[in-house]
């Protein structure tokens, strides 16, 4: 068996694995800095791979508005946007340390577009008071994650690839060592550290309509809550309109462009699905969905999403279509606020003859292009669309210097929770990974200096393979048709309680090695304990609150929500105890100031 060791232990090589590794190396490259990667570094994880019509990495900089206290204006936003369901504190840090973060990666090479005075351009998007996002383009996340890569070459970080961490290693609650497996050989390797970082991102790959990586499988979020780790928000998850087969979020501008939304033999259906209120203001629905791009109970465009998501279920396929306008088209009804939305392009883009891919161009003439890199003309075809998952909000309950519960580990990016709450302003998942990966950084080299290595038995930390129970891709079909169908866009009691009792029987029944291997075997063991936590989330709260929509009757046009409640201004902490699945139910970290136009 093969043993690594190091003073601090970074899992995961996506855009928070690689901050964290390169902030613990930059704060002391003395150490013996570790880094796993699941996959190739700059090929695995979402950061590496996502794109959207302009990805945003958000930043209140010096100059962004309003200009006095400008970062509590976006920790605000953070927080009341989130449903008051995550922790302030967390909130006021990822904005006071947003300038620093994008500078840093300006200083290795990452080209964010600039005005002509040298500033960086920023825009206005979903869940924003102010323009804050900043942006290279559809390739934002790409570029930052390729420059993060080169730097991390540049330095002494000794790079493991195909790495998967499947378990983690616990003394007296403090993490000591780590499982994991050499992907390409089926090795097991052992490994030691004084202090570890998870950076594994979330777990897409649970359900069929994703727009993640195949390699995550939530491994972070499983290993942490079986070490005995709390974990928080597990019931958010955003869920927008995204391609079928590329990572591409189809948000912002190609809604804002006003495209014909069609099934398959080209006739339009939104229609079919939607109360007469709704009928009589689609336009502006459809407009509006560019700023509201992730599903949520809060936003009146939640529609269209429930629309989609009803007639694919019907056995259709869903595309828009750009080369002609909605029937529902009518230029009096376009927003005002399209001075602000349309990226600076006025409301007389609506009028005449234009169609949506004209509009498209003028809107934003760069996602045109990128797109012909796909090979897609959306002056000649239909883009295909459907409901996917997008980014986990909730994840490993963290504080403000990135730690855990667990002595030892510390976590970043989309397996960390707490942070963000049911909704998350646009481009504020990029800069989580940036914030908190050098947090958590430093606070493990900190802790690393001060504690030694614990020696273990390996003997004590063998595992016993079953060789009884279903076989291994056998449950993974059967983990992604339960919470497909139970814990995706539409979520019900008694669907709820199916799934969970499904999964229940799961784990029953066990499940065995079978062909794909070791490593297959473990990401499907730790998919079920994920699934697991996901559909006992959503039952736990009875209510409707970003996307994580309750229903009473779902028919469309019928659509009976639990409505949001007030007592639910809270969130749910779950925890292994003895084996079994815990939960409480407590009060976040709250501003120790009345927000600007509340009574005090």
């Amino acid at each position: 068996m093969k043993i690594i060791k190091g003073d601090v232990i970074v899992i995961g090589a996506g855009g928070a694995g690689l901050r964290s590794a390169l902030s613990a190396y930059e704060k002391n490259p003395n150490l013996k800095i570790i880094l796993l990667a699941k996959k190739p570094v700059g090929k695995g994880g979402v950061t590496a791979n996502a794109f959207s019509d302009r990805m945003a990495f958000h930043a209140t900089l010096s100059y962004t508005l309003p200009i006095q206290n400008n970062y509590i204006y976006h920790a605000m936003d953070i927080y009341k946007i989130g449903g008051e369901v995550s922790d302030y504190n967390l909130a006021e840090i990822l904005a006071k340390n947003s300038e620093e973060a994008i500078n840093y990666l300006i200083s290795i090479g990452v080209p964010f577009v600039k005005t002509q005075d040298g500033k960086v351009d920023q825009f206005l998007t979903d869940g924003s008071e102010y323009p804050r996002a900043c942006y290279v383009g559809p390739n934002t996340a790409i570029d930052i994650a390729k420059a993060l890569a080169k730097k991390v070459r540049e330095t002494n970080i000794e790079t493991y690839e195909n790495v998967m961490v499947y378990d983690l290693i616990v003394k007296e609650n403090r993490v000591i060592g780590a499982k994991a497996i050499d992907m390409s050989t089926q090795e097991k390797i052992i490994i030691k550290g004084k202090a570890f970082i998870l950076a594994t991102g979330g777990a897409g790959a649970i359900y069929r309509q994703n727009v993640f990586t195949t390699e995550m499988t939530g491994d972070g979020y499983a290993v942490s809550l079986r070490a005995g780790a709390q974990m928080v928000n597990m019931e958010f998850m955003q869920i927008g309109i995204c391609h079928p087969q590329i990572l591409f979020a189809e948000s912002g501008s190609m809604f804002r462009a006003l495209p014909k939304i069609v099934y398959e033999d080209g006739r339009e259906f939104l229609l079919d699905y939607l109360t007469e209120e709704d009928k009589a203001n689609l336009c502006v629905l459809e407009f509006k969905k560019g700023a509201h791009w992730p599903v949520s109970y809060e936003s009146p465009t939640k529609v269209i999403d429930l629309a989609v998501y009803y007639h694919i279920k019907q056995g259709h396929k869903v595309y828009m279509n750009y080369m002609e306008n909605p029937s529902y088209l009518s230029y009096e009804s376009i927003p005002e606020e399209i001075l602000r939305w349309s990226e600076k392009i006025g409301k007389e883009i609506f009028k005449d003859t234009t169609t949506p891919y004209e509009r498209l161009k003028l809107i934003n003439p760069s996602i045109m292009e990128w797109l012909k890199n796909y090979n897609i003309d959306l002056s000649k075809e239909l883009l295909p669309i459907q409901n996917a998952l997008q980014h986990f909000q909730g994840g490993v309950k963290i504080r403000e210097d990135a730690r855990t519960s667990l002595e030892g580990l510390y976590a970043a990016g989309e397996v960390a929770g707490g942070q963000h709450g049911a909704n998350r302003p646009g481009g504020n998942s990029l800069l989580d990974t940036q914030v908190f990966g050098k947090i958590a950084g430093e606070s493990a080299v900190y802790y690393a200096s001060k504690v030694d290595f614990v020696d273990f038995n390996l003997n004590e930390v063998e595992d016993r393979i079953s060789q009884r129970g279903i076989p291994s891709k056998l449950v993974r079909e059967k983990i992604r048709d339960i919470v497909s169908e139970y814990g995706f866009l539409v979520r019900m009691e008694e669907d709820v309680k199916k799934g969970i009792s499904l999964i229940k029987e799961i784990k029953k029944d066990g499940i065995s090695l079978d062909e794909n291997g070791l490593s297959y075997y473990y990401e499907t063991l730790n998919m079920l304990d994920v699934a697991e936590l996901i559909l006992n989330a959503i039952l736990i709260r009875d209510e409707s609150r970003g996307p994580h929509l309750r229903f009473k009757n779902f028919n469309p046009p019928v659509m009976e929500f639990l409505p949001k409640r007030p007592e639910w201004n809270k969130y749910i902490i779950f925890y292994r105890k003895d084996g079994e699945l815990k939960y409480e139910i407590k009060e976040p970290i709250r501003p120790n100031f009345k927000p600007e136009g509340e009574e005090k």
